[in-house]
């Protein structure tokens, strides 16, 4: 319900899905909003690329967690079908290893405690068991912690919260709990590879988010069909409705300060006075680039102690036939993948043999590719900060490309019509990313929850961010509940002015 009483205008720096989803919630309360987005498109790491008839979501492809994107449009009494057709996967995931050896991982989960019977003796059972203390911190975290905006401190003396606090498997990794339940190593695998997209390793991200795999396991993996920028149409369609007003090309230079709040808004064609500034760019950038020093929360030499998330080595392609071996969503994992997280996360190099994924959604979607072909993305975690020469990005490719047919025994290189590559350098241009990483900071414990960048500015009263350096942190449902953190702590201080 609209609240005519205010008549602040606020200005969204991005359009990524978390400012399309902060500025459709405030203008639906009765704020003026307008986002300002560098690029000449929307969506931000969920956009697309499209090329010769092949349509390739750019970045996130996993659709989980569904019933927070249901939770967010019902604000509006909408449905996520009154947008887009979700499509559950029936096969969430194929898992090759470097023994050959490979596994499906599928909805039914009987399939899949056959399989984890058949690969360690009573994994069936030991399964069961991990998913059920992993569906209880899934409850808990979404029930007492995930839409916490941590601006009280008296939000951590939550009486659930600290009660619960032993069995929240804070204080030891995720590789801890996991080896604790599996002594077979690709079983662990299977289960820890979802830290990576938490910007971080099994070895450095808590136990606690073993509650990912309740997300992953027992309430499935879904497509949205024509893909994932269809969240980001939806969203855009949901502004427009709100009055949102949207503005491509206007790429923010500087943020004038005056009495410790933001008065003007310099982008490279235009000033803007602004009531309230919500900045959905990467926050390293905006603290350090877009505020003078004495504004900044945090500066320079607090970004330099963070540990960030990966980047990615990305490899958009599309082929003129189609794959049998492969599924809708593909992962390869190395026999010695601790040497590639690494080289990530502590040596900063590029991986000699390393583990990746590939996305193939022309498997379940035949609208992203023309007839008899394969629209396929390759990912590779890479640390931030490397040399991102075309001649390394022409080999490091074609050693990817080059493994993944012996791997699938199925020649595919010599029918490529679409190739691009996407890593550090894109990042940054498009994004301006700290570092060129593709997620920002890593789930490490001391950079979870109440220890994360604040969704408020500490300096300037009338800043305030969101995206995935926020709480809840990163990927696409995080960064949803992020927008209505924000949205929360602003109508709570401006919604009766």
């Amino acid at each position: 319900m609209k609240h005519k009483n205010s008549s602040k205008q606020i200005f969204i720096i991005g359009a990524g899905i978390g400012g399309l989803a902060t500025g459709a919630l405030l203008a639906n309360r009765g704020f003026r909003v307008t986002i300002l987005e560098k690029n000449n498109f929307i969506g931000g790491r969920a956009s697309t690329y499209k090329e010769k008839g092949f349509t390739f979501d750019k970045g996130p492809s996993w659709y989980m967690m569904p019933e927070v994107f249901e939770k967010y449009f019902s604000q509006f009494n909408k449905k996520t079908s009154d947008y887009y057709k979700l499509i559950r996967l029936k096969e969430n995931y194929k898992v090759f290893f470097e023994t050959k050896n490979t596994y499906t991982i599928k909805a039914d989960m009987k399939e899949n405690i056959k399989l984890f019977n058949k690969t360690e003796k009573n994994g069936g059972a030991k399964l069961t068991e991990y998913l059920k203390q992993s569906k209880y911190l899934y409850n808990t975290s979404m029930k007492n912690m995930v839409y916490l905006d941590y601006d009280n401190p008296a939000q951590l003396l939550n009486i659930p919260l600290i009660l619960n606090m032993p069995r929240l498997k804070l204080f030891s990794s995720f590789h801890s709990l996991v080896s604790k339940y599996f002594k077979n190593k690709e079983l662990q695998k299977i289960l820890e590879f979802t830290t990576v997209f938490l910007g971080g390793s099994p070895y450095n991200t808590p136990a606690f988010y073993s509650l990912v795999s309740h997300a992953d396991l027992n309430l499935g993996i879904y497509y949205p069909e024509g893909g994932i920028n269809k969240i980001i149409q939806a969203l855009q369609e949901l502004c427009r409705e709100q009055g949102v007003n949207i503005k491509l090309n206007q790429e923010v230079t500087e943020l004038k300060i005056e009495n410790s709040k933001i008065s003007k808004i310099f982008t490279k064609s235009d000033i803007f006075d602004a009531d309230i500034v919500i900045s959905n760019a990467d926050y390293q950038f905006t603290e350090t680039k877009l505020l003078p020093p004495l504004s900044q929360t945090h500066s320079d030499k607090y970004w330099s102690k963070k540990i960030l998330s990966p980047s990615a080595f990305i490899v958009y392609l599309g082929i003129n036939k189609k794959l049998k071996n492969i599924s809708h969503h593909n992962l390869y994992f190395n026999s010695s993948w601790e040497t590639h997280f690494e080289k990530v996360f502590k040596q900063r190099q590029w991986p000699e043999n390393p583990s990746y994924y590939v996305h193939a959604p022309s498997l379940t979607d035949s609208g992203v590719c023309p007839k008899g072909s394969e629209t396929l993305m390759f990912l590779v975690p890479i640390a931030p900060g490397l040399n991102d020469t075309d001649e390394i990005r022409y080999e490091f490719s074609k050693k990817i490309l080059d493994h993944f047919e012996s791997l699938i025994s199925e020649k595919f290189t010599k029918n490529i019509v679409v190739k691009k590559i996407y890593s550090h350098r894109d990042f940054k241009k498009e994004y301006n990313s700290y570092l060129g990483t593709a997620f920002g900071i890593a789930h490490t414990l001391l950079q979870t929850g109440p220890f994360r960048p604040k969704n408020k500015s500490g300096k300037i009263k009338n800043l305030f961010y969101v995206g995935q350096y926020t709480n809840p942190g990163i990927g696409l449902p995080p960064s949803l509940i992020s927008s209505q953190i924000t949205g929360n702590l602003i109508f709570k201080k401006y919604g009766s002015e």
